[in-house]
């Protein structure tokens, strides 16, 4: 069911712009180019209430992969700009072994990234396909009767990305196997130190969770993407997921999936 936006006779005064900011989704021996980006289709749930809050669209930024040019070589940001990116950010993917070159998202090297990196930073302190660790801050955050097994998270790195472990301490605990779920982010941080714009993170930890859960945002929790905040999630699925859906409106479907408010 979708959450109606609360506004004042309709479309909401103009505010800023909102940017896209994407990775390539171009294979390690291929060229990034400009038109291979990720989670275009999350992106266009995510943002579908910003025009109602009065936001219009900007244009797109591509981090491209090891690019280390300043920052002055991007659009100029305003203070009313909000930077989203609707797909799991690389922090740590650079780290490693780098053996499982699949799922790798390949950072850039920007003025821009590292500011994005270091606001994120405050709420992860691990953050690779496979793993998640959050900081201190975004554990104090939880808001359940177990958070332990929240702070530190492995899932399955092959097929689907389903929670197989909690770390809790020294012990690593399997996830219930009869229990088929995911986590997801959202983050919303105002005037980023040395950007002056606002930032917003929206992700799940592969292809399909970022989907169903930028979908879910946008029908259930437009309200978040108006003012800064953390979210963790926990996606439970009832059901596989179908082999070929035509639209995402499949997972509106509350059979489907459960979605469970950990923050």
């Amino acid at each position: 069911m979708q959450v109606p936006l609360p506004t004042q006779g309709g479309m909401a005064d103009h505010i800023g712009r909102f940017l896209r900011l994407t990775y390539s989704n171009a294979p390690a021996d291929e060229d990034a180019k400009l038109f291979k980006g990720r989670d275009g289709i999350a992106f266009c749930e995510l943002t579908t209430p910003l025009p109602r809050l009065g936001y219009e669209f900007g244009t797109t930024i591509y981090l491209y992969p090891n690019d280390e040019r300043p920052l002055s070589a991007f659009p100029p940001l305003q203070p009313t700009d909000l930077l989203i990116l609707p797909t799991r950010p690389p922090l740590d993917d650079s780290g490693g072994t780098m053996r499982r070159r699949r799922k790798i998202i390949r950072a850039a090297k920007t003025e821009l990234e590292a500011a994005l990196f270091k606001a994120l930073g405050r709420y992860f302190k691990y953050c690779t396909r496979k793993r998640i660790i959050l900081s201190p801050y975004g554990a104090s955050r939880l808001r359940v009767k177990d958070p332990e097994f929240w702070e530190d998270i492995e899932v399955y790195e092959y097929c689907c990305a389903e929670i197989q472990i909690h770390h809790v301490g020294v012990e690593a605990v399997k996830a219930d196997p009869k229990r088929k779920s995911t986590i997801a982010f959202f983050l919303r941080v105002n005037r980023v130190p040395g950007l002056g714009c606002d930032f917003l993170a929206c992700f799940g930890m592969d292809g399909y969770g970022t989907l169903i859960w930028n979908r879910f945002v946008r029908c259930a929790h437009p309200e978040w993407l108006a003012k800064p905040g953390f979210v963790m999630a926990e996606i439970i699925f009832k059901k596989p997921i179908p082999a070929r859906p035509v639209t995402p409106e499949v997972f509106d479907d509350e059979s489907f999936i459960e979605v469970r408010l950990l923050t």
